[in-house]
Formats: structure tokens, C-alpha cells, sequence
């Protein structure tokens, strides 16, 4: 095997996907993970966490374990870059966001009406919605069944995930079509029902003239966004305020080379969207990449600086094996 990827001492800003890079899945970052990001921080390095996940679930998995007085060297893009939050000298969250287009793209009766569609869907599908929890135990909950699936409510966005049934079997598949008189097409080699949901919603939010758009998210979620919010335009609008960069520590100058940031992330293949690619589209195509996941190389777009992690271990323990060997 050849060397592994060496710690960069000159980075300066860390873009960073939460879910399966930081901490595995509605669980709390270990203990070893938590005291590496506190030293990355007292060395006056920025962390920018960009995820498709909710601001509570962030917080309570990953910020409000690191120290109080670092926090504020800790900025936060949830729910796919609709929202960016940073934190006050005391490890107190700021009173409103940096940045955030929910309240400026819907009116509460649009808001309304998105609950309307969503609950419709759920109707529509016979789906079983459960609280958002680990998916062993999810699995475990349900016994597999392929209806269920875990909700949660954002605010500016509504995700749905399908746990059970992104890669049904074909028994599980013709048994589904039958009950709910659909056709489950094959997807990159997979019957997924996310795709019928998908195509439901998109229909559904056009003819309420809504500005919400169904995408795929993660391996197992269906999220609905507001149109137009990506991970790209919220990291842009940070890097872009000086007032902001300011707040975290940082100098506009000290992040001018593409060795002073860093991505870490876990989902590049453009196979099924890779939603950590948008993090690279923010900064020059010099910037090193490191993606924990072991993907298919053919499916890394070209052109960047994307680097597969080659360590023994992969996702939020392959990004720890990479901090505690520097």
C-alpha cells in the first residue's frame, strides 16, 4: 500500500461533511474525535462544517462537545448550505445566521402548504414515519419493513429516509408495486424506492408552484430543499465577508493558497450526486480533497484534487486514523 495521505501543517480552513466524516449517523462524535478537532482549534485553524443534516443534530452530536471558548473558530452550513450559523466568544450560538434564505423564499402559507404535500406523500405511500435514530437500531425497530422510514422536519428542509428500501430485493420490489400500484424502475443497479417518491413530490411541488426541490441525499435520504440553496453558494457567501472571516480568526490573505484549506468528506462519486463535490466547486480545484469513503475512482469527477483516503479504516474512523498520525 502506498504512503498515507500526510496532515497538511499549513491548512488554515477545514470544509467538512458531518454525517459518516465526523460522526456516524445521528450518533455522538467519539471522544478521540471530539479532543482532535479541540487541538485542530486551539492551533487557530478554522472548521466550517457544511452538511445536508439539521443545526440541533450538529450541535448536539459534535459542537456542544468541543470547548466552549474555541466554538467561535466553528461555523456551521446545515440543511444543505439554507442556512449558515457561526458561534459568539463564549461558545454561545449568535443570536441569527450569517446567512439563510428560508424566511426570504417562502411565505408562511407556502411553508404551510409544503407540510400539506409532504403529509399527503407519506398518505400516498403508506409510508410509516419513525423519529431520526442510528439505522442499526431503526432497522432493527422496523424489522426491515420497507415502508418505513425515519422524518425529520428542518425547516428549510424536510427529509425523508428510506433506510429499508434504497435497494429492495426483486421480491421486495414487485410486492411494493403491487400494494401501492407504482413502478419501481432500476437505478444506477438498485430498486429504490425513493425514486417514485421523488418524481411524486417534484410533480406535486410544481403544481403548488412551490420553490422546493426533491433530491437524493446521503445513501438512504430523500431530501426536500428550498430551489436553488447548495453547499456551493453558502461557502462562497462566508468567504466572500470579510466581517465574517474576521469573527472566526482568520485573515482573507491566510487562505489565499490552495494549501491553506482543506475538504474532508465522504460522498464524491457523481454516481448517485455526491453531495460533498459541491464543497470542492467553492474553492480552487487545487484544494486538496480527502474522501474517507472507498469509492470508485472512475467515479470521481476529473480535474480536482481528490484524493482517496488509503489508511486501514474508512468514514469518521478513517478521518481520526488521519488526524492521530500527524
Amino acid at each position: 500500500m502506498s504512503q498515507h495521505i500526510l496532515f497538511n501543517p499549513k491548512i488554515q480552513l477545514i470544509l467538512a461533511d458531518v454525517d459518516e466524516t465526523i460522526a456516524d449517523i445521528y450518533r455522538l462524535a467519539n471522544s478521540e474525535m471530539i479532543l482532535e478537532l479541540n487541538k485542530l482549534l486551539e492551533e487557530k485553524r478554522v472548521l466550517f462544517l457544511v452538511s445536508g443534516g439539521g443545526l440541533q443534530s450538529i450541535r448536539e452530536r459534535i459542537t456542544d462537545l468541543l470547548k466552549p471558548e474555541l466554538r467561535h473558530r466553528v461555523i456551521i452550513a446545515h440543511c444543505s448550505g439554507a442556512e449558515v450559523w457561526g458561534f459568539q466568544r463564549n461558545g454561545n450560538l449568535n443570536d441569527k445566521p450569517y446567512y439563510g434564505i428560508y424566511d426570504e423564499c417562502l411565505t408562511n402559507s407556502q411553508k404551510e402548504e409544503w407540510r400539506k404535500i409532504m403529509n399527503d406523500t407519506i398518505r400516498t405511500f403508506h409510508l410509516k414515519t419513525f423519529h431520526t435514530q442510528p439505522k442499526t437500531e431503526f432497522i432493527a425497530l422496523t424489522k426491515g419493513d420497507t415502508l418505513a422510514v425515519m422524518l425529520a422536519d428542518r425547516g428549510p428542509q424536510i427529509t425523508l429516509e428510506f433506510v429499508n428500501s434504497f435497494h429492495l430485493s426483486i421480491a421486495q420490489k414487485e410486492i411494493l408495486e403491487k400494494e401501492l400500484n407504482i413502478t419501481i424502475p432500476l437505478f444506477h443497479d438498485a430498486y429504490d424506492l425513493r425514486i417514485p417518491v421523488l418524481e411524486y413530490l417534484k410533480k406535486k411541488y410544481q403544481e403548488a408552484h412551490l420553490p422546493i426541490e426533491p433530491k437524493l441525499g446521503g445513501t438512504c435520504a430523500l431530501d426536500s430543499i428550498i430551489g436553488g440553496v447548495d453547499k456551493t453558494k453558502a461557502i462562497q457567501f462566508i468567504l466572500n465577508h470579510n466581517s465574517v472571516l474576521q469573527n472566526l480568526d482568520i485573515d482573507k490573505n491566510n487562505i489565499s493558497e490552495a494549501d491553506e484549506i482543506e475538504i474532508w468528506g465522504d460522498k464524491f462519486g457523481q454516481k448517485k450526486g455526491g453531495p460533498d463535490f459541491q464543497m470542492c466547486l467553492a474553492v480552487s480545484p487545487k484544494v486538496r480533497t480527502i474522501d474517507f469513503r472507498k469509492e470508485n475512482v472512475d467515479e470521481i469527477p476529473k480535474g480536482y484534487n481528490i484524493q482517496l483516503w488509503n489508511g486501514e479504516k474508512e468514514l469518521h474512523n478513517g478521518l481520526l486514523e488521519y488526524l492521530q498520525s500527524r
